[in-house]
């Protein structure tokens, strides 16, 4: 509360002032100094009322560790930006004091507020562009406890250096620091002392590219120590395409690197990675498998890496490299695999912490330790609990979180797909009676991208579908008209130019579309020539939609699959499949959707789904299509026939009673197909 009340009154002063206003860098600045000399002040590090004069004449960093250290600083804490040495009015200066003085005390308060202070003052837009998401404090702290367990400093003979690679304003470093400090037991003050200079200025390391972020993390350190010193280990720089620290040097890497997808960096700075990177960064991967390699690098041998990162990585198609370079690289110590739980609140990724041990060799029966997080609806007021029991509950004595071992040999580049035993046990089962995948038996496209909705897409009683020639309108849905095993009646309309070879041949549909020209012009395929003014971005194959499909949304809470009998043309957040020839199997489309719309098949590809937020996951047919099929008999062809029509009738007439018997009934008939006992049956039922 002491800090939520000071931050509060910070920042309504930049906002009543608006001191500086016109550089956001000196707004934050002056935030700072005036919680620093604050926490100087109450701390008695520093005589306030002594030197209140000089301070309003000299108001800057340096001073301030000048006053408490006693003697001129030999080499400047922070470089003070042009025009911010300037004596402070009387009007500011009054409030600083006023600040100092009547504010609640920060005696004995940890350090690291400071950072909260700094993320408060950053703009919310500036942060997501540069993927910017700082550590909480209770996972900092669960972090910092995991590397450091056997860890401990105090010998100058024995360096240990600790690294964040991405430090931002310091809450990795920070718990580091009072780990070891917590690590090194009870000492006295000179002890202490001692310690605190050597972390600052030998085994503390951390790099950022924001030189702010730098200055918060050595305001930090610093004010962690009841004697001055000044950390020599935090550098402003880029770690990934600067040689900041010599190769194999460090001897921990824990991090938060950025969270940045292909689609916001910058296309010649991506070039460069790909080149730099290219044993893990390819097409679509996210900056953070850079930082994985780039550790790696740094790191001593036997070294570690812990990272809490996006846990896209464990599934994502484009991950594939970063798994195979993880398994040959390191023994997988932990991963803690919140599945969804987003438990950095505000963020909308979804985390995953990684433990490694660089090795030039892996144990073939080397067991990584997994802590995987059920799916439940907690809140974010209870995210604090849910980590502080992580680090202190036994497995077999919570039920927030499975808990078990995985060979690391037995991990696939594919995939990781993070099996507790049962599931191992039911997974087994399916795969060893589907000899064959479902993109062996069926073809995916996705839906349309127009590149302009309000020049294709009509609502069915638009009077302007009156002038279009009927054979250039098709019906058209989105995501939320598929359901599981039906199709809402499509509410809109497409005018699909795509088919239009002259477009003056259409002289209402050129009229029409010339409200849109200049937009339409802009696409990116039209201004590089590929594509006419007129037509949709990507229309697709004509031929796909006429035809009878499946389709199923791209992100859904579970399987939505339906059979499409009206030739619907769809959105891309759709996407639909089409039977490939019948070479060597049997399979219906009725069949297909009956066995992907069943309870097994939910919880089979939920166990290795590319999870997004507490309960969605995402249908990117480069998962979906690796699902296992079976190979059914004749005879049960015209079973899943009548049973698939039983389904549409009853959802049709709504009787709800027994489209649920019906359901269980083909239910029951995959888990005796696959051979499943009551346990595992009772698991599949209960996780969904």
């Amino acid at each position: 509360m002491k800090f939520q009340e000071i931050s509060e009154k910070l920042i309504r002063f930049i906002k009543k002032y608006n001191y500086l206003a016109e550089d956001r860098s000196a707004n934050v600045i002056f935030l700072l100094k005036c919680f620093v000399l604050k926490y100087l002040a109450d701390n008695q590090r520093i005589d306030f009322e002594r030197y209140k004069l000089d301070l309003k004449k000299n108001f800057t960093l340096d001073y301030m560790m000048e006053l408490w250290q006693g003697e001129p600083v030999h080499e400047a804490f922070w470089v003070q930006p042009k025009g911010d040495i300037q004596p402070l009015g009387d009007e500011i200066w009054d409030w600083v004091c006023d600040l100092v003085e009547k504010s609640p005390s920060l005696k004995g308060e940890n350090p690291g507020l400071i950072g909260n202070l700094y993320e408060e003052s950053l703009l919310i837009n500036h942060k997501k562009n540069h993927g910017i998401f700082y550590t909480p404090e209770n996972i900092a702290g669960y972090m910092a406890s995991k590397v450091l367990k056997n860890i401990k400093i105090g010998d100058e003979s024995q360096i240990v250096r600790i690294l964040d690679p991405a430090c931002g304003s310091g809450s990795l470093l920070s718990a580091v620091y009072d780990q070891i400090i917590l690590n090194y037991g009870e000492a006295g003050q000179s002890e202490t002392d001692a310690l605190h200079r050597l972390l600052l200025e030998k085994c503390l390391l951390g790099v950022d590219r924001d030189s702010m972020a730098c200055l918060v993390t050595r305001l930090i350190l610093t004010l962690k120590g009841s004697r001055y010193v000044k950390p020599l280990g935090i550098i402003c720089g880029d770690i990934l395409i600067e040689d900041l620290i010599e190769n194999e040097s460090v001897d921990v890497v824990i991090g938060n690197p950025p969270y940045v997808g292909h689609k916001e960096i910058n296309a010649d700075y991506m070039k460069n990675l790909k080149n730099r990177y290219f044993e893990v960064y390819q097409d679509k991967g996210d900056l953070s498998y850079c930082f994985i390699h780039r550790g790696w690098e740094l790191l001593k041998p036997e070294g570690q890496l812990i990272h809490i990162t996006s846990r896209y990585f464990i599934e994502a198609f484009y991950g594939k490299p970063l798994r195979a370079f993880i398994k040959k690289s390191f023994a997988i110590q932990e991963i803690v695999d919140f599945n969804g739980l987003r438990i950095i609140e505000g963020v909308g990724v979804d985390p995953a912490i990684i433990r490694l041990i660089k090795k030039n060799q892996i144990d073939k029966n080397h067991n990584i330790q997994i802590k995987r997080f059920f799916i439940k609806n907690h809140k974010p007021e209870t995210y604090s609990e849910l980590i502080h029991l992580l680090a202190q509950v036994k497995p077999a004595e919570n039920q927030l979180f499975e808990a078990f071992e995985l060979q690391q040999a037995g991990l696939k580049d594919d995939s990781w797909r993070l099996y507790s035993p049962i599931t191992q046990g039911i997974i087994e089962k399916i795969e060893k009676k589907t000899p064959f995948t479902l993109d062996n038996v069926v073809q995916s496209f996705q839906g349309i991208i127009t590149g302009n909705d309000k020049a294709f897409i009509f609502d069915d009683g638009d009077e302007a579908l009156k002038e279009f020639a009927t054979d250039l309108l098709k019906p058209w849905i989105k995501n939320k008209d598929v359901g599981i095993f039906s199709v809402a009646e499509p509410q809109k309309k497409i005018l699909y130019t795509n088919s239009i070879s002259n477009i003056k041949k259409y002289p209402q549909v050129e009229k029409h579309l010339e409200n849109f020209k200049e937009k339409l012009k802009n696409r990116r395929e039209c201004q590089s020539g590929k594509l006419p003014w007129y037509k949709l971005q990507w229309g697709r194959d004509p031929d796909h939609f006429e035809g009878r499909k499946i389709i199923f949304p791209y992100k859904a809470t579970q399987n939505r699959f339906a059979i499409d009998e009206h030739k619907c043309y769809f959105s891309a957040d759709v996407y639909g499949l089409i039977l490939k020839p019948r070479l060597y199997h049997q399979i219906t489309e009725e069949f297909l959707v009956i066995l992907l719309n069943s309870r097994l098949y939910n919880y089979y590809f939920k166990s290795y789904g590319k999870k997004m937020g507490d309960k969605l996951y995402e249908y990117y047919p480069n998962t979906l299509l690796r699902l296992g099929i079976p190979d059914i008999k004749d005879e049960n062809i015209k079973y899943f026939k009548d049973s698939y029509d039983r389904i549409v009738q009853l959802k049709k007439n709504g009787d709800s009673e027994q489209l649920r018997n019906v359901l269980a009934e083909v239910d029951m008939w995959f888990y005796r197909f696959f051979e499943l006992n009551q346990t595992e049956i009772e698991i599949i039922e209960t996780k969904l």
